[in-house]
């Protein structure tokens, strides 16, 4: 298969969805010959943080000079951001053949009723491992697809596992409570292997203390063991002090801007010194000033306003969006927002925490998601339902807050960007979803 025929063939994996159990993965990675098992691993599972923590981790190693292979998903313009080595993304050329390569495993697990067939991420999974064992990656840094315990990933044995925060997403596979999902999550836990878990709410860190001590994996909890403070936030990141047990006390910047992004960046830390990788303070340092994680607060113009890209996509996700916001942005005038989200998303929940950040709001909706968009005439009827409740923007301002849907999603782009440019505004904001900063994200990067 070329690369084109592989991403068909992937999008037709895709219709299987999500499978629990892990034997169709061991079994893709019995037949690749168990390249998973030539290298370290890092291991990161959570709602909302875990692709930030795992390229702060990646950077650091590599800083420290490291060849690592980064695994993450879900990509935004090319399914090649998946897979990187040393940061670069797998050609494609290399990912086709190794799809192609894995396709008689998959064609007599499809033909076994008690496998059923492979999905795309499971082959993804299978695909990457073999890319990096013939890479000669030494440490590789996973990213979870989906919850934990029955993802596709948790067929390795790390050397240290990474829980950022665990919040309500994603209820339809994971769970209805909070506890719930966070049993999910803890399903990476291994038998003695540390976990360094992100700060969390009390009833998630109670499952997940629970998890470790019965699995007998010593439990490091960031802001109780390991103390972090922000010291500042601006549109240039966060600066973050940490207080590690395995480096003292160290001040750094990263790139990623947001309160959130500094416990991200002391999980990171913490999880480093676990490995023992033998990373020096200038090499953190530079590692996580180095990071980099599109979609996520990612500047992509800056003149004559900020045109800022955020894959907030849960209430989570929101808040801390919102945060960010109304840290690096205050009182500097207008803000817009141009907003889509899935619709099996917590919408009303999402704009009652964003609405009131913003003056205009673009409701649109991304053409391709999982789950479907949601409509963006509901869209809009939220936010100015939540105008209509008091909860407005929290600055002083000279007229009524406005509400608009366009369609498709670039149309949205060029109302809000014109928009924008008339009102004279602090700042673009491009939220919701994933799918729409993936969709719309070339306009700036390309």
């Amino acid at each position: 298969m070329n690369y084109e025929e592989t991403m068909e063939y992937l999008a037709a994996l895709a219709r299987f969805g999500v499978k629990p159990g892990l034997e169709r993965t061991s079994a893709l990675l019995d037949f690749a010959g168990q390249p998973q098992r030539r290298m370290r691993c890092v291991h990161i599972a959570g709602t909302n943080g875990k692709g930030s923590a795992a390229v702060m981790i990646d950077a650091v190693l590599r800083a420290t000079g490291y060849r690592t292979g980064l695994f993450t998903s879900p990509h935004l313009q090319r399914y090649t951001e998946r897979i990187r080595v040393d940061g670069e993304e797998i050609p494609r050329a290399e990912l086709a053949a190794l799809i192609t390569s894995l396709a008689p495993a998959v064609r007599r697990l499809a033909g076994d009723e008690s496998t059923g067939s492979p999905t795309e991420f499971e082959v993804a999974t299978a695909a990457c491992f073999q890319w990096f064992a013939s890479q000669g990656v030494e440490i590789a840094v996973v990213e979870v697809g989906l919850g934990g315990r029955y993802d596709s990933t948790n067929v390795i044995t790390p050397e240290v596992s990474v829980i950022t925060h665990v919040a309500m997403d994603h209820m339809d596979r994971l769970g209805n409570t909070l506890g719930e999902i966070a049993l999910d999550k803890a399903g990476i836990i291994k038998p003695g292997v540390p976990v360094v878990v992100g700060p969390q709410h009390p009833e998630a860190m109670a499952v997940l203390e629970a998890a470790a001590r019965c699995a007998g994996a010593p439990l490091i909890a960031v802001g109780r063991d390991v103390r972090f403070d922000v010291v500042s936030i601006d549109m240039k990141g966060t600066i973050v002090d940490m207080d590690l047990p395995w480096l003292g006390h160290i001040r750094a910047r990263t790139g990623l801007i947001g309160a959130h992004q500094a416990a991200n960046c002391a999980t990171a830390a913490m999880a480093l010194g676990v490995l023992d990788a033998m990373v020096s303070p200038d090499d953190l340092k530079r590692g996580l000033a180095s990071a980099v994680n599109p979609g996520r607060f990612e500047i992509v113009r800056r003149e004559p306003f900020p045109v800022i890209l955020d894959g907030a996509h849960n209430p989570d996700g929101a808040r801390a969006l919102a945060s960010a916001v109304e840290r690096v942005l205050p009182g500097m005038g207008p803000r817009v927002l141009v907003a889509a989200c899935s619709r099996d998303k917590h919408i009303d929940e999402m704009m009652q925490i964003l609405a009131p950040c913003f003056d205009v709001v673009v409701a649109t909706a991304a053409a391709h998601t999982r789950a479907g968009a949601a409509d963006p005439e509901a869209l809009a009827a939220a936010v100015r339902a939540v105008w209509a409740s008091g909860s407005g923007p929290k600055r002083e301002r000279e007229r009524e807050p406005e509400a608009y849907v366009a369609m498709p999603a670039r149309e949205a782009i060029r109302m809000g960007l014109a928009i924008a440019g008339q009102k004279k505004a602090a700042a673009m904001v491009v939220a919701g979803s994933l799918y729409l900063v993936g969709e719309v994200r070339d306009i700036w990067t390309s």
